[in-house]
């Protein structure tokens, strides 16, 4: 049986944590796979194992439409193709080529990660969690990211979307202000995975 460690509220009390049976989860992620494989968008960066791309793509896309990104990212990857060229690019260069989808931030980050990639990892990043944790700007969805994509790694991913689909479908609430912050909805994201096709789950 998957237990999901989230409590829930009711009329202010704590209740016990439910209990989802494991067919109601295979039911779930077929579902979700069928539907991903109907409905998938081809962007560019989906077929990456580039763990470099990946973190490009990832960057790029938080708060932003994807349409929006994918002739952006086509142009970065074409310009500084590796971690290397990045970190030796000039921030006013940098700025220009991301202006088109704003959040400037993202440059600094960009910028701060390959410095440090450059320096520490010889230009490499690392497939561990609590190294890429440790990166500046790199939080666990993206860590997790770079894990799935890049490193076939079975690790659950969680933004808003997924909190969102969890609470629609199975009830699940947090008390967190962030709920894409709370750890016991990590894990119940985590017993959620497929066995075999974790990637393809988290894709869609």
């Amino acid at each position: 049986m998957l237990v999901s460690t989230l409590d829930e509220k009711t009329n202010s009390k704590r209740t016990k944590p439910r209990v989802m049976s494991e067919k109601k989860a295979v039911i779930f992620q077929k579902a979700i796979l069928d539907w991903y494989e109907k409905n998938q968008r081809g962007y560019i960066w989906r077929a990456q194992t580039d763990p470099y791309k990946v973190l490009v793509s990832e960057i790029m896309l938080q708060q932003t439409n994807a349409d929006r990104v994918s002739p952006v990212y086509q142009c970065f990857i074409q310009q500084y193709p590796t971690i290397r060229e990045l970190a030796q690019a000039g921030l006013p260069d940098l700025m220009n080529l991301i202006k088109p989808i704003g959040l400037s931030y993202r440059v600094y980050r960009l910028k701060r990660v390959a410095e440090k990639l450059l320096t520490e990892y010889d230009g490499e990043l690392p497939a561990r969690e609590e190294a890429l944790l440790a990166l500046p700007g790199i939080g666990q969805y993206i860590a997790n990211a770079i894990l799935c994509f890049a490193f076939d790694k079975k690790v659950a991913m969680v933004d808003v979307n997924v909190v969102r689909l969890y609470h629609r479908v199975f009830g699940i609430t947090s008390e967190k202000a962030r709920p894409r912050d709370d750890r016991k909805l990590w894990k119940f994201a985590q017993e959620m995975l497929p066995a075999d096709r974790s990637k393809e789950y988290n894709l869609a």
